[in-house]
């Protein structure tokens, strides 16, 4: 059974909320509901210091998708942090406070409505396994109109995003998983003339939670070999616009990295 957690909930309301929950089963049907209290008593706020935990915490309950329930403070950060690797969307403050004025059904009709979400998003959208095309980072050169699919897959109170995120999903192997000369497996083809081989030798696990994607724990020490398809690239640039010099081919992993650079590697 796949979990949710209900991450920030105001202090003084997190007792009430739980127990809101556990009379009323049924509102979260079909998941394991888990509340976290946020930092402050009279409003629901997540803070940048709990982020490390409420990721662990979703490491432990096997790539839980994080419910945020915040005040407006540090959102955009503290979302940077989290979606890249486990689920992840805001929840209104509004039907959890109204808890605390007796009103249960507000929040669970709110949970309702986004736990449904959550099923076509596990069912079509979350990678099943690395040879998922999530599992590139955005950097990957791909067709024009597949360049927003992991836009449209960490989207959330958008069903029409979601069902788009699906279908180029299942376009995108079509068009960019392409036999080549010298490889025994059906590496990725990228536009921009770079071939992402994710069949090679498995090392250099990342640190946590760098091996997470889209709350998908990556198999053990797995990254993509990047190499040029002709002669004339020089630098392969990582996803934060630094370059990097290689022989035959740079290690990148899921996120855009290059693995086992320095900073005077990146330049």
């Amino acid at each position: 059974m796949p979990t949710f957690i209900l991450a920030g909930v105001q202090r003084s309301l997190g007792p009430r909320v739980r127990a809101a929950l556990e009379r009323d089963p049924a509102g979260v049907a079909g998941w394991t509901a888990v509340t976290t209290f946020g930092k402050a008593n009279g409003q629901s706020l997540i803070g940048r210091e709990q982020v490390d935990e409420l990721l662990r915490l979703a490491e432990e309950r096997d790539g839980a998708h994080i419910f945020g329930v915040s005040a407006v403070k540090d959102r955009r950060q503290i979302e940077d942090l989290v979606r890249p690797h486990f689920r992840f969307r805001w929840f209104d403050p509004a039907p959890v406070n109204l808890v605390g004025r007796g009103d249960e059904a507000s929040l669970l009709a709110a949970l309702a409505a986004a736990l449904a979400e959550e099923d076509y998003w596990l069912a079509n959208v979350k990678p099943s396994s690395s040879a998922s095309p999530l599992a590139l980072p955005a950097i990957f050169g791909c067709q024009r109109d597949l360049a927003d699919t992991w836009r449209l897959a960490e989207s959330y109170n958008n069903r029409g995003h979601l069902e788009a995120a699906a279908k180029r999903i299942a376009k995108f192997t079509t068009v960019h998983r392409r036999r080549v000369d010298g490889f025994k497996n059906t590496p990725w083809n990228a536009e921009d003339g770079w071939i992402w081989d994710d069949d090679g030798a498995r090392h250099g696990n990342p640190e946590f939670p760098m091996d997470w994607k889209y709350s998908l724990r990556l198999p053990c020490g797995f990254h993509f070999d990047v190499s040029p398809k002709a002669k004339g690239k020089e630098f392969f640039v990582d996803k934060f616009g630094g370059r990097h010099s290689f022989k035959t081919h740079v290690n990148v992993t899921a996120h855009g990295t290059v693995r086992g650079a320095s900073e005077t590697d990146a330049r």
